[in-house]
Order: C-alpha cells, then sequence, then structure tokens
C-alpha cells in the first residue's frame, strides 16, 4: 500500500513537471506563511501549500504565544522557512540552520522574497561535534531529509534519496565561533539527530526561556539509536515544564521527572509523535 502511495505522488510530480516545463525547479505559493518557493518535486509541502494555503499554522500560532518582539529564535532544521518567515517577522533575531543544500537554497531565497531583514542562515547540520556526516536528501518529502539512520526503514528510503555528505557543527561552539546572540528560544525539526543537536548545546539550553522539539518514536531509536530516558537526560536539567502540544498535557518536571518518563515510555511503546514544549519558572 505505501508503495502505491509513493508512485501515485511520483506520478503526479511527472504531470506537474510535464505541465510546468522540465525547467522548472520550484513553485512560488502565496501563503499564511508568507510567500514560499518550494521545489517542485517536493509532493508533500507542495500539495499542502497549493491547496490548504498555509502549512503548521496552529503550530506558528502556539508558539508565538510564547515568543516575544525582542527575543533570539533559533530555528535547527528550517526547511524552506514555513516555520522560520512568519516567526521571523514576530521576533527581533532569527538564526536558521538547514543541513539539506538544496533545501537551503529555497530557504535563503523565501528570506528574500519576504524581506526578513533580521535572518541569518547557516547550511549545517547540528549535532554533537564538528565533523563530515552522511545525509539522505528526500524529494517527494524534502522536510524528511535527515541524517543517515542507525537503522534504516522504509520511510526513510522510499523515494530512494541521494546520500550526501554534509558539514556538522556543535552549536555552542559556532555561537561563540560566529558572535551570534545567544538564543531566548530554540526550535527544534531535525529529523531524529535531535538526541546529537541537543548533546551539543547544554550551555544555550541553561540561558534558553524555550525549547520546542520534535518528538517521534521512529526517529529515535531508528535514527539515533537511544531511549527516552537518554534523550530527556539532557533535557530536564534546564527547564521546569513541559507541554505535548499534540495531547494538550502539561507537566512540571522540575521536582521529579518519573511521570514524564512514564509518559514518554507510553507513547513510544504506541508509536506516537507529539510535540514537546518545554519552558523555565
Amino acid at each position: 500500500m505505501k508503495k502505491l502511495k509513493v508512485k501515485k505522488r511520483q506520478f503526479k510530480i511527472k504531470l506537474r513537471k510535464k505541465v510546468l516545463g522540465h525547467h522548472a525547479k520550484g513553485v512560488i505559493y502565496d501563503t499564511e506563511n508568507g510567500m514560499i518557493l518550494a521545489p517542485i518535486d517536493d509532493y508533500t509541502i507542495g500539495r499542502y501549500l497549493g491547496f490548504k494555503g498555509g502549512w503548521n499554522i496552529s503550530e506558528i500560532k502556539e508558539l508565538l504565544t510564547y515568543i516575544q518582539k525582542d527575543d533570539t529564535v533559533y530555528v535547527l532544521g528550517t526547511h524552506i522557512g514555513t516555520l522560520l518567515i512568519p516567526i521571523g517577522k514576530q521576533c527581533k533575531t532569527i538564526v536558521g540552520y538547514e543541513a539539506n543544500p538544496d533545501t537551503f537554497g529555497y530557504v535563503s531565497k523565501n528570506v528574500l522574497i519576504n524581506d526578513l531583514d533580521n535572518a541569518t542562515l547557516f547550511n549545517y547540520a547540528v549535532g554533537d561535534e564538528e565533523k563530515k556526516i552522511s545525509f539522505l536528501k528526500n524529494t517527494l518529502n524534502s522536510g524528511g531529509s535527515k541524517i543517515k539512520p542507525k537503522t534504516d526503514s522504509y520511510l526513510y528510503s522510499h523515494d530512494n534519496p541521494d546520500t550526501i555528505e554534509v558539514d556538522m557543527i556543535r552549536l555552542d561552539t559556532h555561537i561563540k565561533k560566529e558572535n551570534l546572540p545567544a538564543p531566548d528560544c530554540i526550535i527544534v525539526d531535525i529529523e531524529g539527530a535531535e538526541y546529537y543537536a541537543l548533546q551539543g548545546m547544554q550551555d544555550i539550553l541553561a540561558g534558553a526561556k524555550m525549547l520546542y522539539i520534535e518528538y517521534v518514536p521512529h526517529h529515535l531509536k531508528n535514527v539515533s539509536g537511544v531511549s527516552n530516558k537518554d534523550f530527556i537526560d539532557l533535557i530536564v536539567p534546564h527547564f521546569d515544564k513541559v507541554r505535548f502540544v499534540g495531547k494538550k498535557k502539561e507537566m512540571n518536571i522540575s521536582d521529579s521527572h518519573e511521570e514524564f518518563l512514564t509518559y514518554l515510555d507510553a507513547l513510544f511503546a504506541g508509536e506516537t509523535a507529539d510535540d514537546l514544549l518545554f519552558t523555565k519558572g
């Protein structure tokens, strides 16, 4: 069934190219996220932007209740900028990191199209050290591009992604090297590399007021190969509360994180993803 879906999507992309011409590389959509240039091959986000007029609008509205006008916001995994663009319009400074060189080209152009002059972008993967890493460059869902998983899955390789080499940086070190402002808020969506990124940003987590991070069980298990405890041990020392955005559930984790870990284990067992929003005070 999954293979049939992929073939249908690939067929629709071929039709789109036939209509627009084989020299067409992207499509500009006028959306709630802003004017967004998206890859013509990306069926997933293109369909939403074209027919729905927006991408993850409820997520953006949720985040903007925590982000203030004078905040510095870091986005790790910008993709083409559907989140970075609208949030950048509502904060003082926004810094984005995107590992996929093709996608980086799109987010860079979308910053220009939307006259976002407070944005600084870097074409790096974010992890635990400075090194070269293997990276899967997906096409049908370019937002699913990721560091090469420890355990492969059809979820990651269904569109036969190219494997390329990209540069990884350690965020604590990179901020000092580039003399960047420390983040007030950090948004992380890097398709399973969250564990590595957290290892390399312990200094800035201590000063950040908010962390918004994707939690996907199969990413933890297959991409980084770590447990829930490994994951949260890098977060809970820095924050007091967590909100499960999808489940609309909140917990106090300042005294004990046993309840938090138990709940995550239940999500893990049920292969249930959610977005976690951590705050202080």
